[in-house]
């Protein structure tokens, strides 16, 4: 993994997953794109187009002078990892699609804004557009969360040829961390399960992913949802990760009942991987 893109707004939800893409950084050696788009008013006025045109250019120019002061403060703690910095006019969610794609860029490390990991930051937000774009894997912080590796990753897969196949991607996420992954099966329609069971899944896992520290795991509940935020309560993990389509992601989350049980921890980073539409 070459670079990461970091969009920030010089939040501390945005520092805080500043913090995180340098860890990542520092692990991979990959290189940090720090990104900050400033929206241009639209403005009705009789006053001179130049005028108009110095207003625009002291917005840049505020914009740029918090872009580099928010640098220099990440420069007080971070001396071994290389940052690029880009500002852009425009709405965010747009921009930061557009520098993930031109820049080839491998990773989108952003904030969370909400109480909840994905409630009302990807309902009805700049950074639904993010994720429903997005050409690389995203990963989601919460302003809560505080990193401490990636010991344990959560994978919640479905078990078709397509997840497991994506899985690999967190397995090489993982395996530089040294991580756990725990693949979690919720099984919504046989709600009785036995050895024989899991013995099924873990073998089924195999066919597709070698990596000496994972584990299968099934769990039975008529809602999916319920049933990761259930095993996420019962796991110390540091990351729950998703391989899902663009579209089929979002769908699931517009919905109030889905959307309401998918709180999960609100300190859990959440990496998702896409799969093509």
């Amino acid at each position: 993994m070459k670079t990461i893109l970091c969009p920030t707004d010089f939040s501390k939800s945005s520092e805080n997953a500043v913090n995180y893409a340098v860890e990542i950084a520092r692990t991979f050696k990959s290189k940090i794109i720090l990104m900050h788009a400033y929206e241009t008013p639209v403005i009705y006025t009789d006053v001179t187009v130049s005028s108009v045109q110095l207003d625009f250019e002291l917005l840049r120019e505020s914009a740029l002078k918090q872009l580099k002061k928010f640098y220099t403060k990440m420069l007080e703690h971070v001396k071994d990892v290389q940052f690029e910095l880009i500002l852009q006019q425009g709405l965010p969610s747009s921009r930061t699609v557009e520098i993930a794609t031109e820049k080839k860029v491998d990773m989108i490390v952003m904030a969370t804004t909400a109480s909840t990991q994905v409630q009302r930051f990807l309902i009805g937000s700049n950074a639904s557009r993010v994720i429903r774009e997005a050409p690389c894997k995203v990963m989601l912080i919460p302003q809560k969360a505080k990193f401490n590796g990636f010991k344990k990753i959560v994978f919640s897969t479905d078990l078709s040829d397509e997840n497991l196949i994506a899985s690999n991607q967190v397995v090489s996420f993982g395996q530089m961390f040294k991580s756990e992954i725990i693949f979690l099966n919720v099984d919504n329609k046989n709600l009785i399960h036995d050895e024989t069971d899991l013995t099924r899944v873990t073998h089924r896992i195999k066919q597709f992913v070698q990596y000496p520290k994972m584990r299968g795991y099934v769990c039975t509940d008529l809602n999916i949802a319920d049933g990761i935020s259930f095993f996420l309560k019962n796991e110390k993990a540091d990351c729950l990760a998703l391989a899902t389509h663009h579209r089929k992601f979002l769908s699931a989350l517009a919905n109030p009942s889905i959307t309401k049980r998918v709180s999960y921890k609100t300190d859990i980073p959440m990496l998702i991987i896409h799969l093509a539409d």
